[in-house]
């Protein structure tokens, strides 16, 4: 009923190919309540936010006919966007970001649209297995060169990005990791506990990268699949396992 009182203002003596399409989209996945949805055609543009209902969220918005990149977004929070890329403060985490996005001919007075949104991030759990070596390094930055994610491709989005930890022995410490390029730059650093200066040089580095891709990690899924790291620190030694992602609708 809603798609059908949006053409009220569009008559049927109007020449129909010059009013507005009406795209209605059913979309699906994703951890919050909410999804934010962005449509761009050639000269137009709409965004706004739908709820789910029974596990699935639906909604119907007017745009200018012809080709138009839709987007729907669900976890986005810390993160912030500009243009079409979605950004990670310094020394923050990616979120927990759920992402759909196609190209969507805009041709007919009504397109129907049905999108599932995909797992883009990975959930690294870091843990340090115990040790007695009492110069053990008290903080943890994990780096890299991915500081974002582009909403029109699903794409990484190429800066600096950093998280610092203070690890607790034998414990796993859950850090947010967007999807990540080729460049295989993810770092882990190791500073000593009396470090007083950010910018003071690590005293160990392990290349974090390489022991993922060597689990048989792949960052080009469609939904990311979770890492597990354990690092024992006094004899360089280095574990990673890959949990299978499986979300399981209540």
């Amino acid at each position: 009923m809603m798609c059908s009182l949006a053409f009220v203002s569009c008559s049927v003596k109007t020449e129909r190919t010059l009013c507005p399409g009406l795209v209605s989209i059913l979309a699906e996945g994703g951890e919050d309540e909410i999804m934010q949805v962005i449509a761009a055609g050639e000269s137009s543009y709409y965004e706004g936010r739908i709820s789910k209902s029974g596990g699935k969220a639906a909604s119907c918005f007017e745009i200018e006919r012809g080709p138009v990149l839709l987007s729907v977004l669900s976890g986005l929070h810390s993160c912030r966007i500009s243009g079409t890329q979605v950004l990670i403060d310094e020394d923050t985490e990616m979120d927990r970001l759920y992402a759909f996005s196609d190209s969507v001919g805009v041709y007919s007075d009504i397109v129907e649209m049905s999108c599932v949104l995909h797992k883009q991030f990975a959930q690294l759990y870091l843990t340090i297995v115990e040790t007695e070596d009492a110069a053990y390094p008290y903080y943890v930055k994990i780096s890299g060169n991915v500081c974002g994610m582009d909403y029109a491709d699903l794409s990484p989005v190429a800066g600096p990005f950093s998280a610092t930890i203070h690890p607790i022995i034998g414990e796993y410490h859950r850090i947010c990791l967007p999807r990540q390029s080729d460049d295989d730059t993810l770092e882990l650093e190791f500073y000593d506990r009396d470090m007083t200066k950010a910018g003071e040089a690590p005293v160990d580095r392990l290349p974090l990268a390489d022991y993922i891709r060597a689990a048989g990690y792949d960052w080009s899924k469609e939904d990311l699949e979770d890492i597990y790291v354990s690092v024992d620190y006094t004899d360089g030694g280095v574990s990673v396992s890959v949990k299978p992602w499986n979300k399981v609708e209540i």
